[in-house]
Formats: C-alpha cells, structure tokens, sequence
C-alpha cells in the first residue's frame, strides 16, 4: 500500500441501463447501510470424507432485466494490486495485495490495519509475485473463522495454505493443496467454500495448454477439496468424479468463482484472443480449453450451456476487450463479473435456465479485479489499475448499491 489511506468520495446516482429480454420476477434494493468512512500434486482420497452440514436455501430470484447503481463510496484509496476479499464475521473485511504479499484489515468501524505474526512474516519471505502470481485467493473457514487459507505463488509453485488467525495475528502455514504449476501468466487463484461445505480451487493452464486436459494434473482445473479437520485436510472427497482433487477440467484460467442460492455454481473464464466465458459448472465436465475457445467452433445449433461430443460450453460469452473477466459475485438475482481489460462491471441476471442478457452496471472506475458480495448486501469492487496519470491514487475499494429495475 502506498501513503495514506484517504477520505471516501462519495458519488452521485450511476444509471447505466440495457433492456434485455428477460422476465421481472421482482424488484429489491439492497440495504442501504455505509459503513464508516475511513480516510507433485496432492489427491490422496479420504475415504469416507467427513459429511457437511448443507442448510436448504430456496430457489433463486429471476433476475429484473436491468439494474441501477443507486450510490457509491469509494472506501480506500493507495491500495496496491488487491486481489481478494474475505468477510470477517464482524463484517471487517481482509484484502490480499498481491504484490506485496500482505492482507489488509478493512475493520466495520473504517480503521485500517496490516495482518501481522508468523504467518505474515512467512508470507513476506515466501510469496513469489510475477506477472499474474503473488498472493492471491483468500477464504475463511465457514465453521471457523479464525481459519484463513490463502493461494500463493512462491518457488516451488502454486499452492494453497493454511495459518490460524487470533486477532490481527497468523500463525504458522501448513500446505492444503500443493504443486500446482505456476506461470507468468495463468495462475488461476479464486478460493471459496461452496455450499456442501468444500473448499473450491481455480487453477489456470500456466501457459502449458495440454495440461488444461490432463487429469493427472491439478492445472487448467477446479479443484474439490476437503478443508475440515486437520487430519483430512487437502485430501480429495469420496464423490469427487476422478478420485481425485479434480473437480472440472479443460479450463484456460478461472478467476471468478460464486454459488446462486439454488445451488448452481458458476466460475468466469479468460479466454486467449477471441472470447471470454461465464460457465455453469457441473462436476466432471469438459469446458474444452485448449481443443475449444467459448462457443467458436461449436456444432450448428448449438444452445448456451450445452454439452455436445463432451465439451461443455458455456452460458455467456464476450469479446476479450469487453471482459478479460475475473472475480464474480453472485446474488439472488445476478452474477456481477469484474472485468479487467474491458474495464467494466458486467451484471448477468439469473434465469430460470442458466442467464439471462449481460448488460454493463459501471464503466468508469478501470480495471476491476472483483466483485463481491458484503454482508451488508451491498457489493464491493477492488481496482487493478496501479498508479498511473488516469488512476494518480492507485487501486480503491469502492462499495455501490444495486436496485434492480424493470427499464
């Protein structure tokens, strides 16, 4: 982070709208509250894995066919290259810089603080950044908070780690998931924890392609791992469908990773030169990576979504200078999907099926690295601009509020 943490700016309404053709199925603003202003790959299978504790969720919202950001504040400024946020349950934020390798406390109350202890020291000296690697996913242990793990770049590769977190204190790391290839570019490095209670691993090709298609690699995938228990930590649950930590495969680099309330999972996808991709993800499935690129090439008649001669293609799809798409949040009416080179904040409402039309939300803030959801019900986005004459501040978080509207 560079200088000083600076005041929030606050925004007047942002009405960006595009009619699609898609059903209202109702209209909810988000909560409205501000918080305070501030200035060898691993896939041993443990047999039986332990059974998640799965609470029912009801189905969720069709998406409205447009939407308005109703308010924004811009919340920090001088960040440097953030790449991730967790929620604390106090609703504090904790944000990984990727380049720095450090995680920042956004606390409720608007105060700043840096992660210190063991764990950070280890973070400082270990942590390899370069071009797309650094420190980058960040999830917390949904039955015990005081658990953070962490997907790092450093020598020997990309790998997922454990450290205990007391305060603004990390201990010691332990590997969950290692020997994931690294790369310049392609990285992968979302981490969340889905709904059955499983930790979820975003994995890019690290610029080796064939490796997206190869099941006895843990690159171009979605991992599934078991991330409860000490003992059966990293290993691969019973049902996965490999036997293994693979999830899915056939993947270029995913960055964006959510869950509607309904259970669909979803992951946004780089493409090379043509298109970018918003997958609905079905465990075992082929998204086609390097043999296809989105929906080029794909049989007459082909429908989003479909899979035709084992090649899944996806829902949604966009030029790579409107998306180069990363982190994504997904609500009871829309997946919100950052994106880098297009410079843009996509919302793509749900429907019945799969989507509905993607129309742009925000358009003026550059690059964004994520979209996500706070407890508060408002979302959060990060910038990946760095310092430049256009962005003289460096990187923002920035919180807006969302209505969705029928026109």
């Amino acid at each position: 982070m560079r200088g000083r943490h600076t005041r929030p700016r606050r925004f007047g309404s942002v009405v960006l709208a595009a009619c699609i053709a898609v059903a209202l199925a109702g209209c909810a603003e988000a909560p409205a509250a501000s918080p305070t202003p501030s200035p060898a790959p691993s896939a041993s299978t443990a047999e039986p894995s332990p059974t998640p504790v799965v609470t029912p969720t009801p189905p969720a919202l069709i998406g409205a066919v447009n939407a308005i950001v109703t308010d924004r504040t811009v919340l920090l400024e001088n960040l440097n290259y953030p790449w991730d946020i967790a929620w604390e349950p106090d609703g504090s934020a904790l944000i990984t810089m990727r380049d720095e390798a450090r995680i920042l406390r956004y606390g409720a109350d608007g105060s700043s603080t840096w992660l210190v202890g063991v764990g950070a020291d280890w973070l400082k000296a270990n942590v390899d950044p370069a071009g797309e690697g650094g420190l980058l996913g960040l999830a917390l242990l949904p039955s015990d908070p005081t658990v953070v793990y962490v997907y790092v770049t450093r020598a020997d590769g990309n790998a997922v780690v454990r450290m205990s977190l007391t305060g603004i204190w990390l201990g010691p790391p332990r590997d969950v998931v290692a020997g994931i290839a690294k790369n310049t570019y392609h990285d992968g490095g979302r981490i969340r924890f889905g709904p059955d209670g499983y930790l979820y691993v975003t994995t890019g090709d690290a610029g080796n392609k064939p490796l997206a298609q190869d099941l006895n690699s843990l690159n171009g995938k979605i991992l599934r791992v078991v991330a409860e228990g000490t003992d059966a930590d990293g290993s691969a649950p019973a049902d996965n469908p490999f036997g293994s930590l693979v999830w899915t495969y056939g993947h270029r680099n995913s960055e964006g990773l959510g869950w509607a309330p309904d259970g669909r999972m979803y992951a946004s996808e780089l493409g090379q030169n043509a298109l970018d991709e918003l997958n609905l993800i079905e465990p075992g499935n082929n998204y086609g990576w390097p043999i296809k690129e989105a929906i080029i090439g794909a049989p007459a008649g082909t429908q989003p979504g479909a899979t035709v001669d084992s090649f899944t293609y996806p829902w949604a799809w966009w030029p790579t200078s409107e998306a180069s798409p990363s982190g994504i949040a997904v609500t009871r009416e829309a997946v919100y999907m950052a994106a880098l080179r297009g410079q843009r904040l996509w919302r793509i409402p749900l429907a019945p099926e799969g989507v509905g039309v993607p129309h742009v939300l925000l358009n003026d803030i550059g690059r964004i690295r994520l979209a996500s959801l706070g407890p508060d019900g408002a979302l959060y986005l990060i910038t990946s601009n760095g310092v430049s004459p256009a962005h003289p501040t460096g990187d923002v978080l920035v919180r807006i509020t969302v209505r969705q509207s029928a026109r």
